[in-house]
């Protein structure tokens, strides 16, 4: 209980440094829209710090704590020729491809919930209150890429809001059919620079 609460606090005041004050939005707010974000997508390429805060994991019918990951890994994003961002890792098996999200406004606390796992650390709820507007008025970014390990492939989704010029926050999200079984995994990331 103690870990959760001084991770929610560890994030939330990440964000609310990068925060001018709680009554104004963040400059990020004006970036929900792609004519915006086109503007101003180049100054995310660079090396990015991603952190795997703590999850979920669901096999079958069991849902099991996934602690945080203590190891900060280095994702670069880059800009692809068709005008994309594009992250690539020394352990990815390929390029993950970065898209606008063209979704309704994201609640993943409802999506956790849908899935049977608790919501994550820091709600999206949380990211509008810190953030001084509503997740649809964020750059929202969708990574979605395949991983094949032991004959068994993952389905890996990456659900990212662009909250400042030095952090983004998400949902990292796996399914795949390990021996016949259904597992699933929910975790939050942070993206630093």
């Amino acid at each position: 209980m103690f870990k959760a609460i001084s991770l929610t606090c560890c994030l939330a005041s990440t964000l609310l440094a990068s925060s001018p004050a709680h009554a104004e939005p963040n400059v990020a707010c004006n970036y929900g829209s792609p004519q915006a974000w086109e503007q101003i997508s180049l100054m995310y390429v660079g090396a990015w710090k991603i952190a795997h805060h703590a999850g979920y994991v669901i096999a079958g019918p069991m849902t099991m704590p996934f602690p945080a990951s203590g190891d900060r890994e280095t994702i670069q994003i880059e800009m692809s020729p068709s005008g994309g961002l594009v992250g690539t890792h020394p352990d990815a098996q390929q390029p993950i491809p970065f898209v606008w999200a063209n979704e309704p406004p994201w609640s993943f606390e409802a999506d956790a919930s849908r899935d049977g796992v608790p919501a994550p650390m820091l709600s999206s709820s949380d990211v509008e209150m810190l953030m001084g507007c509503d997740v649809d008025k964020l750059a929202r970014l969708i990574g979605r890429t395949q991983v094949t390990i032991d004959g068994t492939t993952m389905d890996m989704t990456l659900r990212l809001m662009v909250v400042g010029p030095d952090q983004m926050y998400g949902i990292f999200h796996t399914s795949s059919i390990a021996n016949g079984m259904p597992v699933k995994s929910w975790r939050a990331v942070t993206l630093t620079r």
